[in-house]
């Protein structure tokens, strides 16, 4: 592939960069942003590859561990162009936050996270782009170059937005958010995930697709509407079952598969994976796996730019 693909090691979370030859960067998610000796950050992984700028950044829904990284990038780095999931709302402010249990009280600062982030890619003057902009088959196409295309999947204009109704909710209701409304707001969220593919123009069988953390119905949808095949799968969720199963993998037929965990949280699902791998005849790979300094290369012919890429310490 004319692009190398990186999957970064950042723990419970997402974080992956696409680079040309040409050297433009496209980052997919941030991680949570933990800076810690056995992960990586995706700030790491720019200054290390010695890029300052960013040619997209790329959100694909409203999580901690997929949003707060790109905080950090958007202060030290200079990002083009910006593909985000909602346009900026406006909730009442809570008067007492000690009110909120601890996941609504992370919920609301993560809502508050979020325009941060829009406020920190205007004042560097971002090309912002919201993602209901490529909702739909012919404005799919996010870029296209060197013979490489990066397209948006899903969701597409009438797919189902559960989360982002509640902020809508939430917003329209003109009281501060309820620990019930963040809640239910934390639970849909992966339901407005974005899947993203890659392409060779000139070879489709070599595709990647960016899963988020899309759960199964989503996937479903894709399928009614596209050949959703692929040479490689980041699996959607951390590879839980709701976005990582025999039916998606049945949809997407992945040469190999890559997982975002830390290893640590792997065990209860190690087995399925077993399973899984033996049943679709399928490599997989946590983005864990890869030691300090060692980059874990994926497949053969024209596969091998996509890889697991750490600058950690080895997870315990």
């Amino acid at each position: 592939m004319s692009a190398e693909v990186h999957f970064l090691n950042v723990a419970w979370g997402d974080s992956h960069a696409i680079r040309l030859p040409s050297g433009k960067v496209t980052l997919i998610d941030g991680g949570d942003g933990a800076v810690l000796p056995n992960r990586d950050h995706p700030l790491r992984w720019l200054d290390r590859h010695g890029v300052e700028e960013i040619e997209w950044l790329i959100l694909t829904h409203l999580h901690e561990d997929h949003l707060n990284g790109l905080l950090a990038v958007a202060e030290a780095k200079s990002i083009r162009n910006a593909v985000l999931p909602y346009e900026p709302f406006r909730l009442p402010a809570a008067e007492d936050e000690a009110a909120y249990v601890p996941l609504a009280g992370q919920m609301l600062h993560m809502l508050g996270a979020y325009l941060t982030l829009i406020e920190r890619l205007r004042e560097q003057g971002t090309a912002i782009r919201w993602r209901d902009g490529y909702g739909s088959r012919e404005k799919a196409v996010v870029w296209e170059e060197e013979g490489v295309r990066f397209a948006h999947l899903y969701p597409w204009l009438g797919d189902p937005l559960p989360a982002y109704q509640m902020i809508r909710d939430m917003a329209e209701a003109g009281l501060p958010p309820t620990n019930d409304a963040l809640l239910s707001f934390f639970e849909a969220s992966n339901h407005d995930s974005s899947v993203y593919r890659l392409s060779l123009v000139d070879e489709p069988e070599h595709d990647i697709v960016f899963g988020g953390d899309q759960p199964e119905p989503g996937w479903e949808r894709m399928a009614t509407r596209d050949d959703i095949a692929c040479g490689v799968l980041k699996a959607a969720h951390h590879g839980l079952p709701d976005g990582f199963n025999e039916r998606i993998l049945a949809l997407t037929r992945p040469e190999h598969c890559v997982i975002p965990i830390e290893a640590a949280r792997s065990g209860p699902y190690a087995a399925e994976w077993k399973r899984l791998s033996k049943h679709a005849q399928t490599t997989i790979r946590l983005t864990s796996g890869a030691a300090h300094g060692l980059t874990y290369r994926l497949g053969s012919g024209a596969a091998p730019a996509a890889a697991i890429e750490s600058d950690s310490e080895p997870d315990a």
